[in-house]
């Protein structure tokens, strides 16, 4: 069935109409987007119905934005007013797109964001079904307020946020080449964290994780390019290797109970160095033959979904918008 916008009136309140959504007596409007929309304006909320994609370039949306279960979301120069939510499996890929609201991804398959905009930050809650491992991916992007993960993949790269950066519970939480005006803490990350070519301006944490690499070297992923800390930076109970190289660390180094022991050198620390960063040595050789590229996983695992979306957007055809 083509999909359409309805607008409910006092008058048809009783009538059963195909499409239409209303909340209370204001009966607000909710478009259904099945396939593709271009530069248009939807007045009220815009949903995705379960296991549906829509493809939209240049639309704005004046209120909340839903992607229900198993459902996509392309969208190319948008611009959404108000919220966005993503459903578990759901997916949403944000190209030079600005959303207003905050985005929460419950557990969705995905969301990537590039050279877009996040008034309001990005929460993103574990599925329900353990085998989704989702992933929301940052790229050239300027994120206000918080970015939060409780589950899967965290990437952050050539962006800046407004804010705070954690990843607990997520498979690893990486930072590239970006800026984070707040902290930045890292736990219970079972593949670990890097953070390479980097400003954080407050504290930074990284606590109960697989390998951390925090600034030049191999662990995790090839870097040569040194991080600033304005606060202090504190590593404890990492396990797989911790390696710490030529950072400026304004405030203090520490931490205990990584295993094995951290190493490190080239490092400008203003504060105190203690626990086992006291005397912290250089690495005898690399741990890692074949650094892992992150960015390069999650692009071919977004580019996937990506592609079968839009296939299936244009092969649905206008989405009547």
């Amino acid at each position: 069935m083509k999909a359409r916008t309805v607008v409910a009136l006092a008058s048809l309140a009783g009538a059963a109409l195909t499409g239409v959504v209303t909340t209370e007596a204001s009966a607000d409007l909710v478009t259904r987007c099945v396939g593709t929309g271009g530069a248009v304006t939807v007045p009220g909320d815009l949903v995705v119905p379960a296991g549906k994609a829509c493809v939209l370039e240049g639309t704005t949306v004046e209120g909340k934005v839903t992607v229900q279960a198993g459902a996509d979301l392309v969208v190319t120069d948008g611009v959404f007013k108000g919220a966005v939510v993503v459903a578990e499996n759901g997916y949403l890929d944000a190209y030079n797109t600005s959303v207003a609201g905050k985005v929460t991804s419950k557990g969705g398959y995905g969301v990537t964001f590039s050279a877009s905009s996040l008034a309001a930050g990005y929460a993103g809650q574990a599925p329900a079904d353990e085998s989704i491992v989702p992933f929301a991916y940052f790229e050239d992007s300027a994120i206000t307020k918080n970015v939060q993960s409780v589950s899967g993949e965290l990437y952050v790269g050539g962006s800046e946020v407004a804010g705070a950066v954690s990843g607990d519970g997520t498979s690893y939480a990486d930072v590239i080449n970006s800026t984070i005006t707040k902290t930045f803490t890292v736990k219970n990350s079972p593949d670990g964290s890097v953070i390479c070519g980097s400003e954080v301006d407050g504290a930074a944490t990284w606590d109960g994780n697989g390998p951390v690499q925090v600034g030049g070297g191999g662990l995790i992923d090839d870097c040569s390019d040194v991080n600033y800390f304005g606060g202090d930076v504190a590593i404890s109970n990492n396990a797989g290797g911790v390696v710490v190289n030529g950072n400026i660390i304004r405030g203090d180094l520490g931490g205990e109970g990584n295993d094995p022991a951290p190493t490190g050198s080239d490092n400008r620390v203003r504060g105190e160095q203690t626990g086992q960063f006291a005397d912290l040595q250089p690495a005898a050789a690399a741990r890692r033959a074949a650094p892992e590229d992150h960015a390069a996983e999650l692009k071919a695992k977004a580019g996937a979904r990506k592609a079968a979306a839009v296939a299936e957007g244009e092969a649905a055809g206008s989405a009547g918008l």
